[in-house]
């Protein structure tokens, strides 16, 4: 009877060991990346003034109800001068680990308004991807059409420096800049300074929420994170290699050796 309890005990004891094993790092917040949730998605208010990311499809809430914004300019400043960082909503709640021979690729779907006319001070479309504050990669984008919806799509390869992305430091964020001629109400070239029109120009970015197909949004290639592998130690004192101790194991050692010494005194002869 006591080897029956005993071995009862021990199967408890070892399940509840297994249980405590280490779960996946990735979490599974919807707001939160993961391997199954890599896309990141953008939004914003009507002019632009705020723009922000979420990992969450349905992160709307306070975006533009059109889909877009518009940064006009207009008055005298005779150029269209435009400078948006969209930054991410929430902070990593963990690492973020990208595949090294995946690719990032970044979607945006604008649409820009400024007078064909070119002048030294001319900037084209330029797209910034950043981790935190650093520059990981910036793409032109040169001879875009003019008052058109344009779909822009970059596939950026990952690199070294952009294989792991730490918690609250490391989140993406984007910036858009471009600086091109305005245009006046007669569609000239604004210029000189005998211009007496109002010049100005504009640049529209959709959100992920727009009713026109355009998209705006990136995908990266999101991996588990990788295990951490410890030094192999002789096994002792409920040490195990790779492992460390198990919970328990004490205990477990104690009651192994009060069955071996119920099952020597079963088998001790009665003469004995």
């Amino acid at each position: 009877m006591t080897m029956r309890v005993v071995a009862v005990l021990l199967v408890m004891l070892l399940g509840s060991s297994t249980a405590v094993a280490p779960a996946s790092a990735q979490s599974v917040d919807p707001l939160q990346p993961s391997t199954s949730n890599a896309m990141l998605y953008f939004w914003g208010n009507d002019d632009i003034s705020d723009c922000w990311q979420s990992f969450d499809a349905e992160g709307s809430a306070g975006s533009a109800d059109d889909g877009f914004g518009d940064e006009v300019d207009g008055g005298d400043s005779q150029r269209l001068e435009v400078d948006i960082t969209c930054q991410m909503k929430y902070n990593f709640d963990e690492d973020v680990f990208l595949n090294p021979t995946g690719k990032i690729s970044i979607e945006f779907g604008v649409r820009l308004d400024h007078a064909e006319a070119e002048s030294e001070e001319d900037e084209d479309l330029n797209i910034t991807l950043m981790k935190g504050n650093v520059e990981v990669a910036t793409k032109s984008f040169p001879d875009l059409a003019i008052d058109e919806d344009i779909q822009i799509t970059w596939d950026l390869d990952v690199e070294e420096n952009t294989t792991r992305w730490n918690l609250s430091g490391d989140e993406p964020r984007i910036r858009f800049t471009i600086s091109k001629v305005g245009w006046d109400s007669s569609g000239t070239p604004c210029e000189g300074v005998f211009q007496m029109l109002k010049c100005g120009g504009s640049f529209r970015l959709y959100y992920a929420n727009n009713q026109d197909g355009m998209r705006s949004q990136i995908q990266f290639p999101i991996v588990d994170a990788p295990e951490v592998v410890e030094d192999e130690e002789p096994e002792e004192d409920g040490i195990i290699p790779g492992v460390g101790s198990l919970p328990g194991f004490g205990l477990l050692s104690g009651m192994g050796a009060m069955a071996l010494a119920s099952a020597a005194r079963r088998t001790r002869s009665p003469d004995h």
